[in-house]
This record gives structure tokens, sequence and C-alpha cells, in this order.
């Protein structure tokens, strides 16, 4: 029993670390996206503050996917 315990724990352990490794690649994105977004075409521009990581939609996970969001937030935040 102490066995089956200790292996569900495991795996539940080893699935949080990988969503959160994927978390970190996409919030990561999203900081460098948002800037780009924001400066786009702006020359001397400040870069903001970035405002807190947003959920991941369903199939996004990767560095890219959180650029992409970023750069758009930036860029439509810019145009206000």
């Amino acid at each position: 029993m102490k066995r089956a315990v200790a292996s569900f724990v495991l795996a539940a352990a080893m699935l949080l670390a990988a969503s959160e490794a994927s978390a970190d690649a996409f919030c990561d994105g999203w900081e460098d996206g948002y800037k780009a977004g924001y400066c786009y075409r702006q020359f001397g521009c400040l870069e903001p503050l970035v405002p807190l990581c947003p959920l991941p939609r369903l199939g996004e996970d990767s560095y890219k996917d959180g650029y992409n969001r970023g750069f758009l937030a930036g860029l439509n935040v810019r145009r206000r």
C-alpha cells in the first residue's frame, strides 16, 4: 500500500513539474512578445511594465504561443 501511494505521489509530482515547465516557457514568450508588440515600429520606445502572464488556452504551451499572444496584447494596448 505504501508503494502505491508513493508511486502516485511521484507521478503527480512529475506531471506538475512538466506542466510548470511549459507554463514558464509560455510566460517567457508572453513577456518578450508583449514588449515587442508594444514597441512595434516605435523608435526609441521604452519597454513597458508587462502585466501578469495569462493562463494559456488549451493547446497553448510553447514559447511561440506566448510570444504571439503577448505581441498582440502589447500592440492593442499601444494603439489605444
